[in-house]
């Protein structure tokens, strides 16, 4: 019968020293269950406040919304890094939030005024409270637009000198 040796070779064990090294990043936003508890937790809250204040459920529906769209930005610029530099993906973000979604915003809103339903909303929601959510979640797709504009600069590229010729 073969002896099996107690000892590691000497090669392991070095590597394993330098691994303990090195120490780990300890973040919480780091953790996908840190993004699922936050989330469920402001849903939540936000389903006890609006009922405890006698928001009507359109109401509590916008609030839950933007307050999601905002987290999932949040998760979504953490854990999917970009290739670009950390100022161009700034100006993206911010181009995407400022032109395109308060361009989509005032769609929107132009849309529900075009058909007579803004007057139906208003009522039901609360004029201001309507304008600042749905500009809160619009903003937040807009950002969300101008971060996959950011990642997919040379296939804009491509595309706008097509169009050129």
């Amino acid at each position: 019968m073969p002896k099996i040796p107690k000892t590691q070779p000497k090669k392991q064990l070095k590597t394993k020293a330098k691994q303990k090294v090195q120490p780990k990043n300890v973040n919480i936003t780091s953790h996908k269950s840190y993004w699922i508890a936050l989330t469920f937790t402001m849903v939540f809250f936000g389903i006890f406040s609006g009922y405890s204040t006698k928001m009507t459920f359109g109401a509590i529906g916008l609030l839950i919304g933007s307050v999601l769209t905002l987290i999932a930005l949040a998760f979504y610029l953490n854990f999917y890094p970009s290739t670009v530099k950390k100022t161009q993906r700034a100006l993206y973000l911010m181009i995407g939030a400022s032109i395109i979604g308060f361009c989509i915003w005032a769609a929107i809103a132009l849309l529900l005024i075009a058909t007579s339903l803004m007057p139906q909303v208003v009522n039901v929601i609360g004029s201001s409270f309507f304008a600042i959510t749905s500009l809160i979640i619009c903003l937040t797709v807009g950002a969300f637009i101008g971060e996959m504009l950011g990642k997919n600069q040379e296939t804009l590229a491509m595309f706008v000198d097509k169009f050129r010729k």
